[in-house]
């Protein structure tokens, strides 16, 4: 009797947005949450906006254990040949893939659960749709064929550098060995169709308080909100893709555009900085009782 064909592993998402201004304190608590490699990693980041999202992106997966009731001491974090970090928990029976990206005001963690070869390959990647320097929003909100063609780019970016991420290759890839045809829903490498993969795009809309002596480089010294309405908050929009490898035995590649709130919520989840400060705080490394500082 054949088997019947293996379930579809799950990928969700979960979006962490910087909302607003960070502290110190903040920074320490969120630090004392990781293991030993890690924070070192962390603290030898000299750039505080660099070491910020680098922090959150390696605390999501701390907090993602947390909530499935599995302790730290029961997991650690694993790497493929390729590279690519995965959780191995011996007492479960899935394994956890994940990937990382983190841009802007925005840090992202694509996971699935399952079997090592069907989670290890998983990529993600964020990009804030923002206007080409030297153009005024208002020549550009009239044009909508530069509109269309900005968009288009954040689109095509994404899923070169998710799929490039998913397979693990180091950073100086060629992106044009990547050719993606979005009007047919096809992707080529080295002019060869590419099969077995999904390919999940999605725009997440997320606002943020910023000052004039931001944490983060990019919005010091640029903060829109004038100092006479200091709760006001400025919106930015980020496209994003999640791609995971689905088999050989899909002869094509599958292209999933999620637009509405209903479809979003069934695989992403939004958490804000207050939310991942509170969870680092009830995590303390696990009852480790570190004390670190920043």
């Amino acid at each position: 009797m054949s088997q019947p064909p293996e379930r579809e592993q799950p990928l969700y998402a979960w979006i962490i947005t910087i909302n607003r201004e960070p502290t110190d304190s903040e920074f320490a608590t969120c630090l004392r949450c990781l293991d030993d490699e890690s924070y070192q990693k962390i603290c030898n980041i000299e750039n505080r906006d660099d070491a910020w999202r680098s922090l959150l992106g390696r605390l999501i997966p701390c907090i993602v254990m947390k909530q499935r009731n599995v302790s730290r001491s029961a997991w650690s974090i694993k790497t493929t040949k390729a590279g690519k970090p995965y959780i191995d928990a011996p007492k479960e029976e899935k394994h956890l893939g994940y990937n990382i990206a983190h841009n802007g005001s925005l840090v992202a963690m694509a996971f699935s659960l399952g079997r090592k070869h069907k989670v290890w390959n998983i990529g993600v990647d964020v990009v804030k749709i923002s206007l080409p320097k030297g153009i005024q929003f208002n020549t550009y909100i009239d044009s909508l064929r530069h509109k269309r063609a900005l968009n288009r780019l954040f689109v095509i970016w994404t899923i070169k550098e998710s799929y490039i991420k998913a397979l693990g290759q180091p950073p100086g890839f060629d992106f044009s060995r990547v050719e993606c045809r979005i009007p047919d829903e096809e992707i080529y490498v080295d002019g060869k169709r590419l099969t077995g993969w999904e390919f999940r795009l999605f725009k997440s809309n997320v606002g943020v308080l910023r000052t004039s002596n931001s944490v983060f480089r990019e919005y010091r010294n640029q903060a829109s909100v004038p100092p006479a309405n200091p709760g006001a908050l400025q919106t930015e929009i980020y496209q994003c893709c999640m791609t995971i490898y689905r088999g050989s035995e899909l002869n094509k590649c599958i292209f999933k555009w999620s637009e509405q709130s209903g479809e979003l919520d069934k695989f992403l989840r939004f958490v804000t900085l207050d939310a991942m400060v509170n969870a680092a705080k009830h995590i303390s490394a696990d009852g480790l009782n570190r004390e670190r500082g920043s």
